[in-house]
């Protein structure tokens, strides 16, 4: 992740192919992340006129933290490629990278969230 100091609002989503079609029809603000499946995908975009970069997080577990395993630059991906990394890192294939490291990302529900200088 590029923004340590980042504040991400975490909305779910209910499939691959749900967030696939999100990532790649929509620009999203900087602070938007998504989770699914034991995954988070922050966006981690330099500016949101910039191209749309989302670093896909494993969830820490009971006895683990956040592990960022992939970064993604989806604006550089079609529906079905994107599909394609979504679908791979769901099935646990980048969680033992060579890239894969601890990460501690800051995370609000949309509740918590409201609005940040991201948003506006």
């Amino acid at each position: 992740m590029f923004h340590r100091n980042r504040v991400w609002c975490v909305t779910p989503v209910g499939s691959a192919e749900e967030l696939a079609r999100k990532l790649t029809t929509t620009t999203w603000t900087c602070c938007t992340a998504f989770e699914l499946g034991g995954y988070l995908w922050l966006n981690d975009a330099t500016s949101p006129d910039g191209a749309q970069e989302f670093s896909a997080v494993k969830k820490a577990g009971p006895n683990s933290r956040p592990w960022q395993v992939e970064s993604i630059t989806v604006s550089w991906c079609d529906y079905a490629e994107l599909l394609a990394y979504v679908e791979r890192t769901l099935r646990g294939e980048d969680d033992l990278s060579d890239f894969a490291h601890e990460v501690a990302p800051a995370l609000q529900t949309p509740a918590e969230h409201g609005r940040c200088c991201h948003c506006a």
